[in-house]
């Protein structure tokens, strides 16, 4: 009955189908506009880091994106001095690899960009041979209930879905997700198949999305006791 809506929902990494909240785009603008040669892209996880990499590689083909499990020896196989070099989940790298890129881009020659969890970010920053270089940090924020509830609708809308939420149930959504992008998909996700399980089984109970699936959905993704 929901299978379209719980397929939409899915935590999948799809570049054309990208939803532009305040701090996406900003991320972005401020990415592309960038004049430092090292760039650290930030966030908590599930703000979209992998995926705005992956939008900008496809946007930039020339890009060259990395994954933080790359050695300091396997990195010099890719050092090109006209192309951004994109390094995500760079919170993997070892701290003289870091510290290798950091005197790669003291030479002008070579652009950087690490895209990492905000806490190892902020150690690594605070580090001395850091804190005296010219640095662009660039967040990604969660993202507000007015963008979570424009999110939720345009995918029900995309599906042809004549399901519509109820502001208490957003409300609801929104307090157990706390804005974060990956969490929302998930719990959306979960939802449409709790509820498309009790439609099918004919539980009563379960005629409409409620407070008590909602509960369900939570407990399902241990996020109640958040």
């Amino acid at each position: 009955m929901y299978e379209n809506l719980i397929k939409a929902f899915e935590d999948i990494i799809k570049t054309d189908d990208v939803f532009h909240s305040f701090s996406f785009d900003l991320a972005l603008n401020n990415i592309e506009n960038s004049k430092n040669n090292l760039k650290f892209l930030i966030g908590v996880p599930g703000t979209g880091k992998s995926f705005l990499v992956k939008f900008y590689e496809k946007k930039y083909p020339e890009t060259i994106v990395l994954q933080g499990t790359i050695s300091k020896e396997e990195l010099n196989e890719f050092l090109y001095s006209d192309r951004l070099i994109i390094i995500d989940e760079a919170q993997l790298l070892d701290i003289n690899t870091i510290e290798y890129i950091r005197t790669l881009t003291d030479t002008k020659e070579y652009s950087f960009l690490l895209s990492m969890h905000s806490n190892e970010a902020k150690e690594i920053l605070n580090k001395e041979h850091f804190k005296s270089r010219s640095i662009d940090v660039i967040e990604l924020q969660l993202i507000t209930k007015e963008e979570m509830i424009k999110y939720i609708n345009s995918k029900l809308l995309q599906n042809n879905s004549n399901y519509l939420f109820l502001n208490k149930e957003f409300n609801i959504i929104y307090n157990y997700t706390n804005g974060n992008f990956r969490y929302i998909k998930k719990f959306v996700k979960t939802l449409f198949e709790l509820f498309d399980f009790a439609l099918k089984n004919n539980f009563s109970k379960y005629k409409k999305i409620n407070s008590c699936l909602l509960t369900m959905t939570a407990i399902k993704l241990g996020l109640e006791n958040e």
